[in-house]
């Protein structure tokens, strides 16, 4: 075998090499935050999840992340205007009560979701069959609200 061959193998197995360690590391790294649900995903695909309206105006740090292990699962974290916050939540859940003794936030509630279970949308794709909710009051007038959804 010629000098110019091997070096052309080695080059070639090295490449190869890195090529599948990468495909395999990124592959892995989905699955894992798919699994422990740290995969982010767009808000507004959270919300139709969990059966909320649009966001309310005025949101920012928005985060939001999918989950699948034995269940599905969405959550969404933000922060609004009190007001807005409010009219959203009577929109998304206007059967839901909220409780103002709940330990690790200011407020919490649990969505009264309607329907059979599983419950689909119109274009068949599978929705919340339970919603948490917990609220804290911060500095002047915004809500830190953090939204989890989960079928059964």
């Amino acid at each position: 075998m010629t000098v110019r061959r091997k070096r052309l193998t080695t080059w070639l197995v090295i490449t190869g090499t890195t090529a599948v360690l990468a495909v395999g590391g990124w592959w892995a790294y989905q699955v894992s935050a798919a699994m422990v649900g740290t995969l982010g995903v767009p808000c507004d695909e959270a919300a139709r999840f969990v059966r909320a309206a649009e966001l309310p105006a005025g949101t920012r740090d928005r985060r939001c992340t999918t989950g699948q292990w034995l269940s599905i699962s969405y959550e969404l974290d933000f922060r609004a205007p009190r007001e807005e916050t409010e009219a959203w939540l009577r929109a998304s859940y206007p059967d839901m009560e909220i409780s103002w003794g709940c330990s690790g936030a200011d407020a919490c509630g649990r969505a009264q979701l309607r329907g059979r279970t599983p419950f689909n949308d119109k274009n068949g794709q599978r929705l919340a069959d339970g919603v948490n909710i917990e609220l804290d009051h911060e500095d002047g007038d915004v809500t830190h609200v953090r939204i989890s959804g989960f079928t059964v």
